[in-house]
């Protein structure tokens, strides 16, 4: 990363501390910035704890700042740290509501924060770069999406998303930023839920799909264990937040309605105001540290899961079939991702690190891709878990 960038992360809610908190872990300076000073306050201790870091209240030179910010050090000796040019270019990566109009005002007001034209990116999963970009007045060239994956200290990669009028040198110092941050940038397309969203919604929604049709939660997550994914996905709902993977789920239920059928758990799961490990409540129950307390479902959950109780595709066949469990969820990403690539969204490589840096895949075998494994099940078998469970749009 050129020397004369800053960062500045605006918005210190879950993700952005944990983007704050990897920045400082790879030895990269950031400024993090909320409106709500106490929220500041708290992100700042929690990224301090986890890093070691240092924190003081230096002022960003060459911007304007008109809300909160506090400046974040990895913990390297002062005479280790060299001094910059005295009006850097800053990088803004915003990671606030995931809501259009608020981003959109966002990004036509943070223009005016800098004497030098700032790089600008957004941390957004669900939301279209082209129409944020719209909303901008002169800097939209400089503008793409950034999307970091949760848990961001453990994934190895990042999405850089573009739209038409984003220039080829910001592209450049995004991805070497990126890298900066030992990650691997996968440039993709600016399509409903870019990559990594598209792959996960339809196995995520077919894993509630299987909860209530009577398959348990254990059996669930064992499937997912033996298919590659890193964790159950009912935990992983939990620590990207059940609204978040509401909001993710929806755009690709609604941009691609002939490749799944939502299911109502997530949306009461939201009304209910379960928050997942951020409110230390969601399909678990979790401690003040963000560790699991048990591998049994939180008591709501469970209600939750015997009010929506339906099994209308046969999963009574299933029982405790892991292998097959397996296999349907690697049927729907399989199929997703040939529709990404079809689409022309991303290459079938880009899936590849997509799938292992940004949701921890590791195949059975692991010398294998997720591609080449696969590959190794083979369309045969994906043909006849189709022809098994019909009424499951995500396994055509």
């Amino acid at each position: 990363m050129a020397e004369s960038i800053r960062v500045l992360l605006v918005g210190a809610g879950v993700v952005g501390r944990a983007i704050a908190t990897d920045h400082l872990l790879a030895g990269c300076e950031v400024w993090m910035a909320d409106r709500d000073e106490a929220v500041l306050s708290e992100a700042c201790d929690a990224v301090l704890q986890r890093t070691d870091g240092m924190a003081d209240s230096a002022s960003p030179w060459g911007a304007l700042i008109p809300i909160p910010v506090v400046h974040l050090m990895p913990h390297i000796p002062s005479e280790d740290i060299v001094e910059s040019d005295a009006s850097p270019t800053w990088m803004v990566i915003e990671s606030i509501a995931e809501k259009l109009p608020i981003k959109q005002a966002f990004f036509a007001d943070v223009e005016t924060w800098f004497s030098r034209s700032p790089i600008l990116t957004t941390n957004t999963s669900t939301l279209p770069i082209t129409e944020i970009a719209g909303a901008m007045h002169t800097h939209a060239s400089r503008f793409c999406g950034m999307h970091f994956f949760m848990p961001v200290v453990g994934r190895h990669a990042a999405e850089i998303i573009v739209h038409p009028g984003t220039s080829d040198s910001v592209i450049a110092a995004c991805e070497e930023h990126v890298r900066h941050l030992k990650k691997a940038p996968l440039r993709v397309l600016d399509s409903p839920g870019f990559v990594v969203n598209r792959m996960l919604a339809p196995y995520l929604n077919l894993a509630m799909q299987l909860l209530c049709a009577g398959v348990s939660a254990s059996t669930i997550c064992e499937a997912a264990l033996r298919y590659g994914m890193p964790m159950s996905p009912f935990e992983l709902i939990d620590l990207i937040g059940p609204r978040t993977a509401f909001d993710g789920g929806r755009v690709v239920w609604q941009s691609f309605p002939h490749r799944m059928d939502p299911s109502p758990l997530l949306p009461a799961m939201v009304k209910r105001s379960l928050l997942g490990v951020a409110g230390k409540k969601g399909f678990y129950d979790y401690a003040d540290d963000g560790s699991r307390k048990g591998d049994d479902l939180s008591d709501e959950a469970s209600t939750l899961m015997e009010r929506y109780s339906r099994d209308d595709f046969g999963a009574a066949e299933i029982q405790g079939d892991t292998q097959l469990i397996a296999d349907m969820f690697a049927t729907a990403m399989c199929r997703e991702a040939d529709a990404i690539s079809e689409a022309g969204v991303a290459s079938e490589k880009t899936i590849d690190h997509a799938m292992a840096g940004g949701l921890g895949y590791v195949a059975p075998d692991p010398t294998m891709t997720w591609r080449e494994h696969i590959e190794s099940i083979g369309e045969t078998r994906f043909d006849q878990i189709a022809n098994r469970f019909p009424k499951l749009k995500s396994l055509r």
